[in-house]
């Protein structure tokens, strides 16, 4: 009965917002489409119609469509926690959205580490909140380190982000390691909130788990790939575990090679998603396939958290798959003003897609 109190108006409005989502249809008109504009007009008679109807009227701009594609996302995850009534769950939703925005400040950092220029940075930076499109885009373009450490507004994870960025090691190590304080920070707070939950909204710590554990498995794969020892390894992941316990990641950590490493993940609780993807990493050496394949399957999770009601699963569930949508529309469009080929858009996209990025 208390469950039903607290999401009685809540549930069955995310059910409905759910129905609205893009179908495999969409997906394949808006890849099909001859160019960005054309494809964008796909969502004029969609959920995203408020959001896109001016950028209809005016020569296509990547840009303007990415700042409205993000506002949609801000305005969903401001609708849940808007009408969240239950303390542990409000906390959880509010600590989720700041673990949004130091993930746009991360990637902010890390582009600018790598000397990304802002046009390519937009296409995977996803602003959120007080992080802003505009403030990501004076921060990148400025290459302003010294005020992204400051937006971290925590004085010792901005020492640890500090005392990264003066080491003496090439630009792709700093940005793995600035990646992986950043993270352990954000989603250790979150786990945190995730535990205090009761009841059936604990399937949150499904969902949740889930994502620290891919998280994990790809920070010990890319930081193996680097050359980092076990020790640094592992003192940079996040200290929460679901399916993938620290053991694994420890044995992971402690192989010759990044090859190895996915191999012993996938004799684990993750071998289906990652084991008919090893021979194709032999080849390509691209982790990314690993990620995608993984993203997917959390997808799939997120799905049957519908399987039963009133619980904030559902919530959690939702914003994940609204996530990865905008996501994925963010890179149809990119990708149709880049001329990337479909062959190669897809691969990279989660919804709507076999479970494997082959």
């Amino acid at each position: 009965m208390k469950s039903v109190l607290n999401y009685g108006y809540l549930s069955p409005r995310i059910r409905g917002k759910k129905s609205f989502f893009l179908v495999k249809g969409d997906y394949d008109a808006m890849l099909a489409a001859e160019n960005p504009a054309t494809a964008l007009r796909r969502l004029e008679n969609t959920r995203y119609r408020p959001y896109v109807s001016q950028l209809l009227l005016e020569e296509f701009s990547l840009p303007k469509a990415e700042r409205m594609l993000f506002q949609s996302y801000q305005d969903e995850v401001a609708f849940v926690v808007k009408n969240l009534k239950e303390r542990h769950a409000r906390e959880f939703f509010e600590e989720f959205g700041r673990s949004l925005e130091l993930r746009a400040l991360t990637e902010v950092i890390k582009s600018i580490i790598m000397e990304v220029p802002w046009a390519e940075a937009s296409t995977y930076i996803f602003p959120y909140g007080r992080i802003s499109y505009e403030l990501c885009q004076s921060l990148v373009e400025a290459r302003n380190l010294k005020r992204s450490l400051e937006l971290l507004r925590d004085k010792k994870l901005e020492a640890e982000v500090g005392e990264i960025l003066e080491e003496a090691v090439e630009p792709a190590v700093k940005s793995v390691r600035v990646e992986a304080a950043i993270t352990r920070h954000v989603y250790g707070r979150l786990w945190e909130k995730a535990l205090l939950l009761k009841g059936m909204d604990r399937t949150c710590i499904k969902l949740f788990g889930i994502q620290v554990d891919i998280i994990n498995l790809m920070t010990a794969l890319r930081m193996k790939k680097l050359g980092f020892t076990p020790e640094r390894i592992m003192e940079s992941l996040v200290p929460a575990y679901y399916k993938l316990r620290e053991a694994e990641l420890r044995a992971a950590a402690s192989t010759a090679t990044e090859k190895d490493a996915a191999k012993a993940f996938a004799g684990g609780y993750y071998g289906l998603t990652l084991s008919p993807l090893l021979g194709a990493y032999e080849v390509r050496g691209d982790l990314s396939i690993f990620e995608v394949a993984l993203k997917r399957m959390h997808a799939s999770e997120c799905l049957k958290a519908f399987y039963s009601i009133f619980h904030l699963g559902e919530a959690l569930a939702y914003l994940y798959l609204k996530l990865y949508e905008v996501r994925d529309l963010v890179a149809i469009l990119a990708g149709k003003v880049m001329g990337i080929p479909v062959g190669k858009i897809e691969p990279s996209l989660i919804l709507h897609q076999p479970p494997y990025p082959l």
